[in-house]
């Protein structure tokens, strides 16, 4: 039989190539209102949270609204995701937090019912973030999809650092119940403009092919924990977020300490974000892939460094750099998020995001909720110090674990569950 010759390999896809798919250009605008909506509200709440009660410690607690519903019920609301209409979630979703968010920017509203309001609007996100996980590849469904994940990142750096920076200025000229206020606004201006881009689309999961959310929750979860494909690079995506979030977390007493206020708790968390901006850039289109694979460990660890460097000094221009390059290390998401998108099943993307999430999300409430506690006692730059070395040992158990685990596959007479991939 007579073969075709192959033509030339086509290039690879552009950022310029994602813009031209009307319902990704949908998508990001409505992500980037979004996300500067909420990084103003997370300046806001700290400021509010801890000029009410002078507690690093119930600042801290604020902060984990961001976390909470992904811990409590992240792949049980993930899982609803694949059995409603993409379109219909995300519009829903955005203008019920926009009342949510809205009501809690009310004057004279009791700071517990501000606290509760904002937490029932977050216990929306995981099936917004799942669904839109799950409606990328669909918008996107060949090489430019993984080209959008880098660009996805920045993006949602890139936000994170505008809005924390003039989140902290906002917060100093007006006040938090403004900034709330402007956070609802985005809310209702990223729904309008998913309800007006995006086509709708039927559930992922058919009704004949449902069993019950319980049994299909924990299939997603199941997945993740059995295959190593997916369980490696989530790992080193947690324990990076977990230590990367704590100058985040204590931000009001951190700035406190260097002598600073509702701007430099702005500033802490910008130059956060501003590190993983530059990092994600770096890695998604200078790096190869072959070496992100081979930098994945050591940039984790590295970004222990500076982390207990800022033990070293409470000095604002020297502290403020550190935490730059602590920012850096969350270049180590852009493979890992890439490689666990490569390997999950088109069925289960939704339930394997929603347990993914999870995972981080409980990662930095666990280092959210360490570092407020310790807060209370503790200098604000120890407290990041100390950060630094945990990271650093929790880094050490999961390579010993990995490395541990391939000699128990390489060992004869034994067959793993699995096959196992490797990092190293």
């Amino acid at each position: 039989m007579t073969q075709t010759p192959a033509g030339p390999a086509a290039p690879p896809a552009s950022y310029s190539a994602l813009f031209r798919v009307r319902e990704y250009r949908a998508l990001v605008t409505a992500d980037v209102f979004s996300l500067l909506g909420d990084q103003l509200a997370a300046v806001a709440m700290a400021v509010l949270v801890y000029e009410r009660s002078h507690s690093a410690f119930l600042a801290a607690l604020a902060y984990t609204t961001i976390f909470l519903p992904w811990v409590v019920g992240g792949p049980w609301l993930s899982a609803l995701a694949d059995r409603l209409p993409c379109r219909r979630v995300l519009v829903g979703v955005d203008l019920i937090r926009a009342a949510l968010i809205g009501a809690a920017s009310l004057p004279r509203m009791p700071l517990a019912a501000v606290c509760a309001l904002l937490l029932a609007s977050a216990m929306l996100s995981p099936p917004f973030r799942s669904s839109r996980a799950a409606l990328v590849p669909q918008v996107l469904p060949d090489d430019r999809y993984p080209v959008a994940l880098s660009l996805q990142d920045g993006l949602t750096q890139s936000s994170q650092l505008i809005g924390f920076v003039a989140g902290g200025a906002l917060v100093s000229v007006f006040s938090a119940r403004g900034a709330l206020a402007l956070d609802a606004l985005s809310f209702i201006a990223s729904g309008l403009l998913l309800l007006r881009g995006l086509t709708a689309r039927p559930p992922a999961l058919p009704k004949d092919r449902r069993t019950s959310l319980r049994a299909e929750t924990w299939e997603g979860m199941r997945l993740v924990v059995a295959d190593t494909r997916l369980r490696r690079p989530l790992q080193l995506a947690m324990v990076s977020a977990m230590y990367i979030v704590v100058a985040e977390a204590i931000a009001p007493s951190y700035a406190a300490s260097l002598g600073g206020g509702a701007a430099t708790v702005g500033l802490i968390m910008g130059v956060v974000a501003g590190g993983s901006v530059i990092g994600s850039v770096v890695m998604a289109r200078f790096v190869p892939p072959p070496a992100r694979q081979r930098l994945l460990k050591p940039i984790c660890f590295a970004g222990t460094v500076p982390l207990m460097m800022c033990g070293l000094t409470s000095n604002r221009p020297a502290s403020l750099a550190l935490l730059l390059l602590v920012g850096a290390s969350a270049a180590v998401q852009v493979p890992a998020n890439a490689a666990f998108a490569a390997a999950v099943p088109a069925h289960a993307r939704a339930r394997a995001f929603g347990v993914a999430m999870m995972g981080l999300m409980a990662a930095q409430l666990v280092g959210v909720v360490i570092a407020g506690a310790a807060a209370q006692w503790i200098d604000a730059n120890l407290v990041a110090a100390g950060a630094g070395l945990i990271g650093c040992a929790t880094l050490l158990a999961v390579v010993f674990e990995e490395r541990v685990g391939s000699v128990a596959v390489r060992t004869p007479g034994r067959r793993p569950a699995m096959s196992a991939t490797s990092w190293s």
